[in-house]
């Protein structure tokens, strides 16, 4: 019988008189994309730390039919079984089986695949979560998953630490760009203390980088046993060596896709479209879009807080026993969100017709844009102090810095309150549309010799650092978004200027992936990529130019490589578990904070996938918002909340901090995310 083919794809097993080859390819193209010796992409480590050794057959034995190709092997007690097959998508199933033919146990095991495809010229790595063109714009001084450029590095993570259970390599032979990925299909395994393990997935460098399906062992830095915990924290650990008693075994589901990459950088969509397709868990949905408006109105309330003239929404909550004691403050932007509140106070005051809460982002308003002025014009604070009486900013080296970020999305936030306050006949100030009109100026001066937005600002207007980050992307989405309520002819051409030197920044190549928005991890952040998102959603808005149709697309994929497409199983006992929470629909935060949650542009998700008929991302929406209905308490004491609403920060599905439970941290941005998109996508139906 000859090779397996489908859809154009060949993949055999072929006996040689120094063992059995895989060959994986495409009809009429050479060379093909794996062939190498099943031996060597074989590995069987017993004791620790564990070795990636390749495995040390004793004979071969091999049958090859018309839909199934087989092969299999001993090596001392152990013996191992491979099988490959195409399934109705063309993708090809491995299956691989280790078995204890002895009479004795065999511990400390660590066996899978080593796919070793050798020196591959221009390649790039995607880990879903974790790795991405192994994470070039992380700080050096801090722990973070990384493979590293010499033979040796390497870094394996357990199953359910990867919202997509796979792994992506993209190169170049010869003219030609290639892709491959290889997916695991996680299965659970159970001790009798209820604790639940997967197996482990990763990169290794050897000659070139080699994709890892292992058993469960880690690896950290190139260093066995070591698991990464929380922030920039690692641990060693003894977790995840395998135990065959006589006559057990220990199966691996497998499933390898691979093909031409067209453009350079962006193989992961194809490993973002295959995973979406493998896994189709539904995932949770408790609360309807009403339901979820509600419970988030009432946290809202409970942060509104006004004395004279200082009006706004505090981070964090003052009522005893819901979620930490922090000093009261108004946070604009980032993880406080107050324009955002605003915002979404207004929009429920002009649905219902209630004018106290109409008066209430009016006030908000006013009172951040009569006080907030740095004493540069255009530049204002980014957070007033209650106690003290005295507006602030972040810290960067020692000394006051206007994040870029959180001020760009403030000034946004300003942009889109004007829009609504039009839209339903409301007085706009004069003083808002001069604020609007000054920050734009602000902007216009403030670029980084490349044309990109620093970090931020000192106090003073200059540049805080001229480090290379999307951190400053909001700014460019202020900017648009106040295209449509400015007489300024000039503005839209300006911003999509800006725009483009971040897509040629980050995302024409990904050589330099979308990086540093989240101010507390200086690395590759999701949410870096979503205001890139929402400034290409919005230029395509704003112009029906297909190019940045195409631009959004691609950012929504990168985005989709952080949703968790599967719910790892959680220890029996852990709280998650107890509650009947699913991981399907919700992101992952940066390759530093590996918790979920609900930093999203679900609403402009929806509505770009439905007003460009990209299906996909309509579903998608819809699972996120779903998904986040989990963790809102609904009544005090729920989620360890006393106020009806709240929701904590951070949900742990995975080994990184306290998995099986979420926190009771509550920055007010978890209110202002989730009922700004239930607010929107309600609107859709």
């Amino acid at each position: 019988m000859g090779a397996l083919e489908a859809n154009g794809r060949t993949a055999e097993l072929v006996r040689t008189p120094a063992g059995v080859v895989l060959r994986l390819g495409l009809t009429g193209v050479d060379p093909a994309y794996v062939d190498r010796s099943v031996a060597e992409l074989l590995s069987c480590s017993a004791g620790r730390p564990w070795q990636p050794n390749p495995l040390e057959p004793e004979g071969w034995w091999i049958s090859r039919r018309g839909r199934e190709h087989r092969a299999g092997c001993r090596s001392g007690p152990l013996a191992v079984e491979l099988r490959l097959a195409f399934d109705s998508a063309a993708r090809l199933s491995v299956e691989l089986r280790w078995r204890n033919t002895g009479h004795r146990r065999l511990g400390d095991l660590a066996v899978g695949l080593l796919l070793d495809l050798g020196r591959l010229t221009d390649s790039q790595i995607t880990v879903p979560g974790l790795l991405y063109n192994d994470n070039p714009s992380a700080d050096r001084a801090r722990p973070v998953p990384r493979v590293g450029p010499a033979p040796g590095g390497g870094f394996v993570a357990e199953e359910d630490r990867l919202p997509i259970p796979g792994v992506n390599l993209e190169w170049r032979t010869g003219r030609a760009r290639r892709r491959l990925s290889v997916f695991s299909q996680p299965v659970a395994r159970h001790s009798s203390d209820g604790v639940v393990r997967y197996g482990s997935l990763g990169v290794i460098r050897r000659e070139g980088p080699v994709i890892a399906a292992l058993s469960g062992v880690l690896m950290f830095d190139g260093k066995q046993d070591v698991r990464y915990v929380s922030k920039a924290e690692t641990e060693t650990t003894g977790d995840g060596y395998l135990t065959l008693l006589p006559g057990e075994s220990y199966d691996q589901h497998l499933v390898v896709d691979w093909g031409p990459q067209e453009h350079r950088g962006h193989a992961f969509r194809h490993l973002v479209r295959t995973g979406r397709s493998l896994f189709a868990e539904p995932g949770a949905k408790p609360l309807d879009l009403d339901e979820i408006v509600a419970r988030k109105t009432q946290a809202l309330d409970s942060r509104w807080f006004r004395a004279g003239t200082v009006a706004g929404y505090t981070k964090f909550s003052e009522v005893a026993g819901n979620g930490p004691a922090k000093a009261r403050h108004f946070l604009y932007g980032w993880t406080g969100q107050a324009l955002k509140l605003a915002w979404c106070d207004a929009r429920l005051g002009f649905d219902c017709g209630d004018q106290e809460r109409i008066e209430r982002c009016r006030a908000a308003v006013g009172f951040y844009l009569a006080g907030s002025s740095t004493g540069t014009p255009g530049l204002r604070h980014n957070a007033y102090q209650l106690g003290g009486r005295r507006w602030t900013s972040f810290r960067w080296g020692g000394r006051p810095m206007v994040s870029s970020r959180a001020y760009g999305e403030t000034v946004a936030d300003l942009a889109e309150i004007v829009t609504l306050f039009r839209a339903h006949g409301e007085v706009v100030p004069d003083a808002w549309l001069a604020a609007l009109t000054e920050a734009l100026d602000f902007f216009r001066a403030g670029l980084l010799p490349d044309g990109t937005f620093p970090i931020g600002w000192r106090l003073d207007g200059s540049p805080a650092a001229a480090t290379v980050s999307a951190a400053g992307i909001p700014c460019v989405l202020a900017a648009l978004k106040a295209v449509p309520v400015l007489d300024d002819a000039g503005l839209l051409p300006q911003a999509i200027t800006w725009l483009s030197r971040y897509h040629d920044q980050h995302a024409r190549t990904f050589d330099r992936p979308f990086a540093r928005s989240t101010l507390d991890a200086a690395c590759e952040d999701k949410e870096a990529g979503m205001y890139y998102f929402l400034a290409a959603y919005e230029s395509f808005r704003l112009t029906g130019d297909e190019l940045f149709a195409g631009w959004a697309e691609v950012a929504a994929d990168w985005l989709l490589t952080f949703v968790y497409v599967w719910s790892p199983e959680l220890d029996t006992g852990s709280p998650l578990r107890e509650a009947g929470f699913s991981a399907v629909g919700w992101p992952t935060v940066s390759v530093q904070n590996h918790h979920l949650d609900v930093f999203f542009p679900t609403a402009e998700l929806l509505a770009f996938g439905a007003g460009t008929g990209r299906p996909e991302y309509v579903e998608a929406a819809w699972t996120a918002i779903g998904a986040m209905g989990q963790g809102i308490a609904g009544r005090p004491g729920e989620w360890g909340f006393e106020v009806v609403g709240e929701q904590g920060e951070a949900f742990f599905q995975t080994h990184w901090q306290r998995r099986g439970t979420s926190n009771t941290w509550n920055p007010s941005w978890v209110i202002a995310l989730v009922l700004a998109n239930a607010l929107r996508i309600r609107d859709h139906g």
